[in-house]
């Protein structure tokens, strides 16, 4: 980074949470070591408690991102320079004030720095923490808010919170993360569209049979009780990053690549999806999920699939899939693309690996040796760890945090395209939300419950 680049300051509420020591930190620690990140970057952890900062980084793994979880001295160094922790009460205004007076100390008196206020806390904890951020005079043009998702629980209540937001902050502002657009594949969707113009007259309904999102994990929900009872699979993993990796694939390829041009191309994809079927969307529960939350009656979906449909002429005779599931036979999220081949029993597919082993690979058909017509399967296969093993790969939370600091609000998503998911999935939310009907149980390790 420039060494012109105002240092920012990067305030993290929520400091002492998972995602805050498993990602965040690691993140920002890999950067310093790295030195992408300006000299005298100062990290703020906003602790309800008394902590210091030795007591907080001893409780994280920072070097997770490094080869064999060596850490190398001078980023650690300036790791353990940069962050200091502050005591908030998130109800009480003085304790803004105090850091607000805290942060202006780090300007120098006439350039103020950019001030990211990163919420790793439920949504539902954002109000007073907005609402005295605005009193305390920490909304001005050049302090940004970045929020996690699930962004809101259902369409009513993102509405909610994009008007309370909308009060005291601009949408300039504020940064709606999905990490799944920062990994390198999704990363690189659009740019494989844009510069490999032989797919460009076959990405229609004319020859595109089917778009296949998928992001299967092998995990459980490790512990996450409150949150995943609260939240479940449809809103966790479908809402946020298979819609925005869907809208990626199949939106109108934008004039530029610039963040507005992106988000115009990525908002007309989505308020053109028509509301999900509820009867051709599936629900399932693995079979100890209960027992880990200790509510027999839970009907919360640790799987879910959904088939939509779109309703631009250009799209309106592809059918798409979205599905997702916890404990399931694999890890894996892949964009699966499958052509129209009317001489074969087997389609044509184009796929696009985000993890793990990233890359893109090409289904095609070849005659096998002989004097047979045997026709036999093959897979032209491209590997991003393979192609560029000598370049340094950035992991997503690296690329969220540089882009906030940047400005750049490409990989995050707008006001209108998180209202236009939450009409999609309304109609579901409403029927499940009534009782277990259709809910099925499927073997932890399995492929999941039988799908439409």
């Amino acid at each position: 980074m420039s060494e012109h680049t105002t240092p920012p300051v990067i305030v993290i509420f929520g400091i002492t949470g998972d995602l805050s020591k498993r990602k965040l930190l690691p993140a920002l620690y890999h950067l310093f070591s790295q030195e992408l990140l300006p000299e005298d970057t100062k990290i703020i952890g906003i602790s309800r408690k008394p902590l210091t900062s030795e007591e907080l980084l001893s409780t994280v793994e920072l070097c997770v991102l490094e080869k064999d979880n060596v850490c190398d001295p001078v980023g650690l160094k300036r790791v353990q320079e940069a962050i200091q922790t502050h005591q908030l009460n998130p109800e009480e205004p003085e304790d803004f004030q105090k850091l607000s007076t805290l942060l202006a100390s780090f300007d120098d008196g006439h350039a103020k720095r950019n001030r990211l206020f990163y919420m790793s806390i439920p949504a539902k904890a954002y109000p007073p923490i907005i609402k005295n951020l605005a009193a305390a005079g920490l909304n001005e043009e050049h302090n940004r808010l970045l929020l996690e998702k699930p962004f809101g629980y259902d369409f009513s209540s993102a509405e909610q919170l994009i008007e309370l937001l909308s009060k005291d902050f601009h949408e300039s502002q504020i940064y709606r993360i999905d990490h799944y657009l920062a990994k390198e594949t999704a990363q690189n969707l659009l740019a494989f569209r844009l510069h490999n113009p032989i797919f460009i007259p076959l990405w229609s309904c004319e020859h595109i049979q089917r778009v296949h999102i998928r992001a299967f994990e092998t995990i459980n929900i490790e512990g996450r009780k409150a949150f995943y009872e609260q939240t479940g699979a449809l809103r966790d993993f479908i809402q946020s990053h298979l819609m925005q990796l869907l809208s990626i694939t199949m939106m109108d390829v934008p004039t530029d690549m610039s963040s507005e041009a992106i988000h115009t191309a990525k908002q007309s994809f989505l308020e053109q999806l028509q509301p999900a079927d509820p009867t051709k969307a599936v629900r399932g529960q693995y079979d100890s999920y209960r027992k880990e939350v200790d509510n027999p009656d839970s009907n919360v979906e640790t799987y879910a699939s959904l088939h939509l449909k779109h309703s631009a002429e250009r799209w309106q005779h592809t059918d798409i899939l979205l599905e997702t599931g916890k404990a399931m036979d694999q890890k894996t999220t892949e964009i699966i693309v499958e052509f129209k081949t009317p001489h074969e029993p087997r389609r044509n597919s184009l796929i696009f690996r985000i993890q793990p082993g990233e890359g893109i690979s090409l289904d095609l058909v070849a005659k096998e040796p002989g004097f047979t017509d045997r026709m036999h399967h093959t897979a032209l296969d491209f590997s991003y760890q393979e192609a560029f093993k000598d370049k340094q790969h950035i992991d997503a939370y690296e690329r969220v945090l540089m882009d906030a600091i940047r400005g750049d609000q490409a990989l995050f998503a707008s006001d209108r395209e998180v209202l236009a998911t939450w009409r999609v999935l309304q109609p579901v939310l409403d029927a499940w939300e009534t009782d277990g009907k259709g809910l099925q149980t499927y073997k932890a390790g399995s492929k999941g419950p039988d799908t439409l």
